[in-house]
């Protein structure tokens, strides 16, 4: 029964037309039997990135130029920084204050010594009234034994005046913070290794939470789409299946590039379905040998097992 289907599929490939057809045997960029050929693919990066500002603010710098290499979190270039850092110092001198406070126990050191000598002025007076009736007046023992328990109270006051300005500390930590992410904010990060492709904006220019700065391409892995009619293979078919991509470069040079489908739309239209290929780029003399934005042809291996991470 394989025999037969792909003696079926040779057929129907050879009868598809533009899209998805097979070439004639014997060619170096033809199909061997099993495949499916699929021309004017579209070669674009697998990764690509439009880098926009988070807040608003004047471009103060710019670090990076086009062609010029970055990695994932590098800096492309900054917004001007004041306010956010004027903030920070002031949060943070606040914070130092309020922490100090918090970590200080004078005030409970006091309050606790305050507390000795007004129980020990009330025993005395109390002492001095029983040798000697009358000695110390009522008035003058109850606003002794007053001072003694206001001084007990003084500690507590003492004690909760340190838990507030500990969580005042906190507080104040948090705003530092908020004014390190807002520092961190006027920083334009790359989100992917790659290359400048694009630097939209320039130093001095005001910039909008949006605003597009640059366009960073990762080119080291490929995405190469194309489209198959469904008169030659059904999307369960190709779906996970190995493929080449030949691409012709100048003075007649072909090459190659191993992939694998990774996706095929469940969606058709006017009788073609689109198909995505992985494929991993080469380097030769420091560049590209597939260039994204090219057309390239793409075989499609229907006799080989698909792979199970196809989507």
């Amino acid at each position: 029964m394989r025999t037969m289907w792909v003696a079926v599929l040779a057929v129907a490939v050879a009868v598809a037309g533009p899209r998805g057809s097979a070439a004639e045997q014997g060619g170096a960029a033809g199909p061997a039997p099993g495949t499916i050929e699929v021309r004017d693919c579209r070669v674009s990066p697998a990764s690509e990135a439009k880098v926009a500002a988070r807040e608003a603010g004047v471009l103060v710098q710019v670090l990076k130029k086009k062609g010029d290499l970055v990695r994932k979190g590098d800096v492309i270039a900054q917004i001007d920084d004041d306010q956010p850092r004027m903030e920070k110092r002031r949060a943070k001198a606040e914070h130092d204050q309020t922490l100090a406070k918090a970590e200080s126990d004078v005030d409970v050191r006091y309050a606790q010594k305050a507390e000795g000598v007004a129980e020990k002025a009330f025993e005395k007076a109390e002492q001095s009234h029983r040798a000697v009736s009358g000695s110390v007046t009522d008035v003058e023992r109850d606003r002794l034994r007053l001072e003694w328990e206001k001084s007990g109270l003084q500690i507590e006051q003492a004690q909760l005046e340190r838990r507030l300005a500990s969580l005042a500390a906190d507080a104040k930590q948090a705003e530092v913070e908020a004014a390190d992410n807002a520092i961190e904010r006027r920083l334009i990060r790359s989100p992917i290794d790659g290359y400048v492709d694009d630097v939209l904006k320039h130093e001095g220019e005001w910039m909008q939470p949006g605003d597009v700065l640059a366009h960073v391409i990762n080119t080291d892995k490929l995405l190469v789409e194309g489209f198959v009619e469904l008169s030659v293979a059904r999307p369960t078919t190709v779906k996970g299946r190995p493929v080449r991509v030949v691409v012709e470069l100048e003075n007649g040079r072909t090459e190659s590039f191993e992939g694998r489908i990774s996706f095929v739309s469940r969606r058709a239209v006017s009788g073609d379905y689109r198909v995505d290929a992985d494929v991993v780029n080469r380097q030769a003399d420091g560049d590209d040998v597939l260039p994204a934005g090219i057309t390239a042809k793409m075989f499609i291996d229907v006799g080989a097992a698909p792979a199970a991470a196809g989507r």
